[in-house]
C-alpha cells in the first residue's frame, strides 16, 4: 500500500512543476496508444462485457454436438447451415434441400430441377411449449446431411436436454430411395412426448393415395403410396412416392433412446402421352415399392456403408488450392461445395444395383476414354461457374453450367460414365489439364501460378494415378512437382518445350521448373510413351524458352494477406501515422520557439495549481 502511495506522490510532484515538450509528447503518445489498443478492452472489462452472453443449456448442448464435426468443417470437407451454402442431398436420380418444407426434385435434362409436390421429410418437436436450438451439417465425403436438435424448456437443467439427431441421404446404390434416420435421446428423469409432423402431399392435384403393406425385417409395415403427374418441360411424367405411415407423436421414456428408420421410395417415368398415364402409374408404383423393399432387405448400418463407400470412392480424386484473401478469389470452401453439388446431381450407374454387367463394361469404356478432355478455358477463371449457392434455383443453375461446360469442352465421354467421370473432368478443368494425343498436358500461363495448387489422383488409364503440385517457392518462382501413387507401366514427364530429356516418374515427386516459351505453350507433359515424348520437342514449335520470371511481391501479398501493404492491421498503420504527425508537430514547435519566439519564452509548459 505504501508503494502505491509513493508512486502517487511522485506522479503529483512531476505534474506540479514544469513539463518539457519531450515529456508532454511522451504522455500524448501513451494516451493515444492506450485509447487505440487498451481503452476498448478496459472499458469492456469494467462493464463486464468481455465475459460474453450467458450460454443456455440448449445452446451448450448444440455447441457440444457441433464440436464433434468441427474438424471436418475446418478442413472444408463439409459446411454448416450458418455458411453461405444450402443443405442438400442428391444422387442424380432424386434430390432435395433438407428442411421440413422441402419437396422432392427429379431429373430434367442435366439437373434435378423438376419439383414434385410431395414433402417427404419428418420433423420432430416437443409437444406443448418448448424451446429448441437446431443446426445442420453437410458432409461432402459421405453425402449425408445431419441435423441436430436440442429440445427443452427454459427451466431445465443442462442434463435434461432432449437431443434429436437426424441423418438424411439419397442412396447411391439404390437410387430410388431417400433415407431419414432419426435418433432421440432423453437423458432426463421424466418421460417426454414429441410431436411428429410430415407435410406429404402439397397441392398436387393429380395425386392419388392408397395404403400398401411392405415386408420389412420386423414384419409387414404400412406405407402410403402416392402417384401423380408432373410437367417436365412440355412432357408429362408420372411419379410414385412410397413412404411409411407414422403416428402423430412419439413417447420416449426416461434415460432411453428411441430410433426411427424411415425409407421413402421414389420412381418416375420418361415423358409419356396422355393415354399412357394409367399404365405408367401402376408401373411406377411397383418400382417405388421395390426400391423400399431393396433398401429394407439390408441392415441399417450396411445401407449407410454402401452409400458412403461410393461417395468416398468419388473423392479419391481431388483438387486443392492455397487460401487467397484477394477480393473475388475462389477458395477451397467454394470449390468443394460446388463439386459436391455437381456430384449430387449426377448419377453413379457404375455402382447402381440396377446396372447390368454389360452396361458396366460400357461405362468403364467411357471412363477410360479421356482424349480431348479438357480443352476450354480453365474453370477457375470462369466466373459464371462460381456464382452463389444460397438457393436451390442458384445451385441448379451452377450445376447446369458446369455439366454443359464440361460436355462442350471434350469431356462428353467422361460425363456418360456418371459421377465417376464428372469428378475426373472437373479436376482436369480446374488447373487447365488436358488429355491430348497420347499425353496429358498442363496448359496454364506461368503468370497465373501465384497460388499453390494440388491435383490429386488424376486417372491416367485404369491402373495409373498422377499427382501434380504447383508451389510458389521462396524465390517467388513457381515449381512443378509430379508423382505417381500407382502405375501399370513406366511414365515420363517433361517441362515446357520438352527440350530437356524425359524424366521417369515414380512415387517420389519429381521437380520441374516452370518455363515461359515464345509463343506460349503448355508447361508440363506426361505420357507413358517414351518415344512420343522424345518426338514432342519437334512438334512444339517455340522460338524462345526460359525460366518464368518470379512473381512480384505485392501480387503474392495480395493473395496471402488481402492487402498490398502486407498482413498488418490497418489500425497499426493508423497508429504509426498518428505518432509521426505528433512528432513533427512537436518538432515544428521546438524549431519555432528556438528561432521565432521572443527571448522570454521557454520550452516548458506550466501547469497552474488550483
Amino acid at each position: 500500500m505504501n508503494d502505491i502511495l509513493e508512486v502517487g506522490r511522485r506522479l503529483k510532484r512531476s505534474l506540479d512543476g514544469y513539463i518539457t515538450y519531450r515529456k508532454a509528447g511522451a504522455i500524448v503518445v501513451i494516451v493515444v496508444v492506450f485509447f487505440l489498443y487498451l481503452g476498448p478492452g478496459a472499458v469492456r472489462w469494467l462493464l463486464g462485457r468481455d465475459q460474453g452472453p450467458q450460454v443456455t443449456p440448449l445452446q451448450q448442448c448444440l455447441r457440444d454436438k457441433l464440436g464433434r464435426v468441427q474438424g471436418m468443417l475446418d478442413s472444408m470437407n463439409g459446411h454448416s447451415d450458418s455458411s453461405q451454402f444450402i443443405s442438400y442431398v442428391g444422387n442424380g436420380y432424386l434430390g432435395l434441400t433438407v428442411t421440413p418444407n422441402s419437396q422432392i426434385n427429379i431429373k430434367s435434362k442435366r439437373t434435378l430441377s423438376v419439383p414434385v409436390q410431395y414433402k417427404p421429410l419428418v420433423h420432430l418437436s416437443l409437444e406443448g411449449e418448448g424451446e429448441e436450438e437446431v443446426a445442420q451439417v453437410t458432409d461432402y465425403l459421405t453425402g449425408v446431411v445431419t441435423q441436430v436438435q436440442c429440445l427443452g424448456d427454459s427451466n431445465m437443467s443442462g442434463g435434461e436436454v432432449v437431443t434429436v439427431s437426424t441423418s438424411v441421404y439419397t442412396h447411391r446404390t439404390v437410387p430410388g430411395v431417400l433415407v431419414q434416420d432419426v435418433k432421440i435421446h432423453n437423458p432426463g428423469s421424466g418421460t417426454v412426448q414429441l410431436a411428429v409432423e410430415k407435410l406429404g402431399i402439397a397441392q398436387w392435384e393429380t395425386a392419388k393415395s392408397f395404403i400398401r403393406v411392405i415386408e420389412h425385417g420386423e414384419g409387414g409395415i404400412k406405407y402410403s403410396v402416392v402417384t401423380g403427374v408432373v410437367e417436365a418441360g412440355n412432357k408429362k411424367v408420372v411419379v410414385a412416392v412410397a413412404s411409411k405411415k407414422l403416428s402423430s407423436s412419439i413417447e420416449v421414456k426416461s434415460r432411453m433412446t428411441h430410433s426411427l428408420h424411415l425409407l421413402t421410395g421414389v420412381a418416375y417415368s420418361e415423358g409419356i402421352d396422355e393415354d399412357q398415364i394409367d399404365d405408367a402409374r401402376h408401373d411406377m408404383e411397383k418400382e417405388a415399392v421395390a426400391a423400399v423393399s431393396a433398401a429394407a432387405s439390408m441392415t441399417w448400418q450396411k445401407l449407410l456403408d454402401s452409400h458412403t463407400d461410393v461417395w468416398r470412392k468419388l473423392w479419391t480424386s481431388g483438387f486443392g488450392i492455397s487460401h487467397s484473401y484477394a477480393e473475388g478469389a475462389i477458395n477451397g470452401d467454394r470449390i468443394n461445395a460446388t463439386m459436391y453439388f455437381v456430384l449430387s446431381q449426377t448419377p453413379t450407374p457404375l455402382h447402381s444395383a440396377h446396372t447390368t454387367g454389360d452396361m458396366k463394361s460400357e461405362l468403364q469404356g467411357y471412363l477410360s476414354y479421356t482424349e480431348g478432355c479438357y480443352s476450354g478455358i480453365r474453370t477457375l477463371q470462369a466466373t459464371n461457374l462460381w456464382t452463389p449457392l444460397t438457393s436451390l434455383t442458384k445451385v441448379d443453375m451452377v450445376v447446369s453450367y458446369w455439366l454443359l461446360n464440361l460436355e462442350k469442352n471434350g469431356c462428353h465421354n467422361l460425363i456418360k460414365a456418371g459421377a465417376d467421370g464428372v469428378i475426373q473432368a472437373m479436376v482436369l478443368s480446374l488447373p487447365g489439364l488436358k488429355f491430348s494425343n497420347h499425353h496429358l498436358e498442363l496448359n496454364v500461363h506461368p503468370k497465373e501460378l501465384h497460388r499453390d495448387l494440388t491435383v490429386r489422383r488424376v486417372n491416367y488409364g485404369n491402373e495409373t494415378h498422377v499427382n501434380i503440385s504447383l508451389n510458389v517457392m521462396e524465390d517467388n518462382r513457381a515449381a512443378i512437382f509430379v508423382s505417381l501413387d500407382k502405375r501399370n507401366r513406366d511414365y515420363y514427364a517433361c517441362d515446357a518445350g520438352c527440350l530437356d530429356p524425359p524424366v521417369k516418374l515414380g512415387l517420389t515427386p519429381q521437380q520441374f521448373p516452370v518455363k515461359l516459351t515464345e509463343p506460349v505453350t503448355s508447361i508440363l507433359y506426361v505420357t507413358a510413351d517414351h518415344e512420343h515424348m522424345n518426338d514432342l520437342k519437334h512438334t512444339i514449335h517455340v522460338v524462345e524458352v526460359g525460366e518464368a520470371p518470379a512473381h512480384e511481391q505485392h501480387v503474392l501479398e495480395l493473395h496471402r494477406t488481402g492487402a498490398r501493404l502486407g498482413g498488418l492491421h490497418p489500425l497499426f498503420w493508423f497508429s504509426i501515422a498518428t505518432i509521426i504527425v505528433i512528432f513533427h508537430l512537436f518538432l515544428f514547435r521546438l524549431i519555432y520557439n528556438e528561432y521565432c519566439a521572443g527571448p522570454n519564452e521557454k520550452y516548458r509548459i506550466r501547469f497552474r495549481k488550483t
